[in-house]
């Protein structure tokens, strides 16, 4: 079955829309990156059996990630032999090629290398298909999944793909190191308030101001912009709020850190982490003592620091702020427009998204279900810091992209505006100000185009 969108797609008005620079444009040309060694011998890349459709997927994950995905490939072309193949490869590190290839008319069969945040951009200007129609067929109403992520990939009055694994955003710190400076690690901070006090008394620096150890480094401004109670976008007015007080409030105190401690010294003491998929990680080897991530570290700290004890906290937050915040994004499995077998495509997200398949892969690299089964099942949530995750997720302060055609804009100017006040070339009241007004003119640009 078919669904294909009416619109007709513009490859240089697609790329502007979903924020693609000159670089990307540079891989329009750029082929289709040959099978993975993975795939099954004799088939990858080979021409399909008669009458089996042969299905290209791209995906983001990598290393061990990738790994476990190629299995539950191989488990999908085995349980459809003669009927479909999938041949996987990851576009890892360059998602540029994901955009100019939809956009070139040359798409792959499916694509998960597409961030939640991308997706009203691509679909909003033909560059997905809907897959309302194959839902339905399906009878997939979404009453298996957490609501705020269904509801996610509502566009328009259409469905534009799946997900199958979804994350919370946590902090991670060290029992033990909380313990060395007289910290509770029972009771972590609640406010940034107690948040700052304990970061500082975790700094090591010597007497060079080279820094030895961090506490904290705050980042990431779509989060904690939420959790000063802010937000981004104003959806009745369709206006960009990118320099609301309380989100300005977050990024002059992630700064505050920097400023601290000297942005060069900073700086130089990141240069020295070692790779982030590895033993050498900073946190697991001492040099961060908290760190932001997702509940996926658990099993980042199962296979590269076994020994190490770690547990989880919300984001502390502010007076007038959100407690128990987390923001939500991950890898939508979506159909581009123009391909040669659809239904098949269809088959594959549909099967990936049955609550076997989604619950095996997300337990192998510990993802939090996107369906409410899996996501409660005991192998999961046993673990206390994985029943965080999903209790977030579950919380009245988890918070999704808005839902507008300029997210990609949106979220790399704001990556921008926290670096240059990181480096102290900007305050955060000039830079945020012009993230707004320059994410507000390109909005308004798009909103006349459609």
């Amino acid at each position: 079955m078919s669904d294909q969108p009416t619109r007709q797609l513009s490859r240089r008005s697609f790329l502007q829309m979903v924020g693609v620079g000159g670089a990307a444009m540079a891989l329009a040309a750029c082929t289709v990156p040959v099978a993975p060694a993975g795939a099954p011998a004799g088939q990858a890349g080979a021409p399909a059996a008669s009458g089996q459709a042969f299905l290209n997927y791209w995906t983001g994950w990598s290393g061990f990630e990738f790994d476990e995905l190629q299995k539950l490939v191989d488990k999908f072309n085995e349980e459809h032999k003669d009927k479909i193949f999938v041949n996987m490869t990851t576009v890892f590190g360059q998602y540029e090629k994901v955009l100019t290839a939809i956009a070139g008319g040359n798409p792959p069969d499916v694509v998960s290398a597409v961030w939640l945040r991308e997706l009203v951009s691509m679909a909003a200007r033909g560059g997905l298909q809907p897959i309302t129609g194959y839902a339905e067929a399906a009878g997939i109403d979404g009453s298996e999944y957490f609501p705020q992520f269904w509801d996610a990939w509502w566009y328009n009055g259409d469905l534009w793909g799946l997900m199958i694994t979804s994350n919370s955003q946590v902090i991670a710190y060290q029992p033990a190191l909380f313990e060395e400076v007289g910290a509770d690690p029972a009771n972590p901070p609640k406010s940034t308030t107690d948040l700052d006090l304990v970061a500082q008394s975790l700094e090591k620096v010597d007497a060079n101001g080279n820094i030895e150890r961090v506490g904290l480094l705050p980042a990431g401004l779509t989060w904690w912009g939420r959790v000063f109670g802010g937000s981004f976008y104003n959806a009745e007015n369709q206006t960009i709020t990118a320099n609301d007080p309380k989100v300005v409030a977050a990024l002059e105190w992630e700064a505050s850190y920097r400023q601290r401690l000297n942005p060069e010294k900073v700086a130089a003491f990141q240069s020295g982490f070692g790779d982030y998929m590895s033993t050498q990680n900073s946190f697991f080897v001492g040099k961060e003592a908290m760190t932001q991530v997702g509940e996926w570290f658990i099993q980042f700290q199962k296979k590269f620091a076994p020994d190490l004890v770690m547990e989880f906290m919300p984001a502390p937050y502010p007076d007038g702020g959100n407690d128990n915040t987390t923001t939500f994004d991950g890898s939508v499995f979506t159909i581009p427009t123009g391909v040669k077998a659809p239904d098949a495509s269809w088959e594959f997200i549909r099967w990936l998204s049955e609550p076997q398949n989604m619950g095996d892969f997300c337990f192998n690299i510990q993802n939090v279900p996107p369906k409410l089964a899996p996501a409660s099942e005991e192998r999961f949530v046993s673990d206390p810091r994985f029943q965080l995750a999903v209790n977030l997720l579950n919380g009245p302060h988890a918070f999704g992209p808005d839902k507008m055609p300029v997210n990609s804009l949106l979220y790399s100017r704001l990556a921008e505006a926290e670096s240059a006040v990181f480096n102290g070339q900007m305050t955060a009241q000039a830079a945020l100000d012009q993230v707004t007004t320059e994410v507000q003119a390109e909005l308004d640009k798009v909103l006349q185009r459609g």
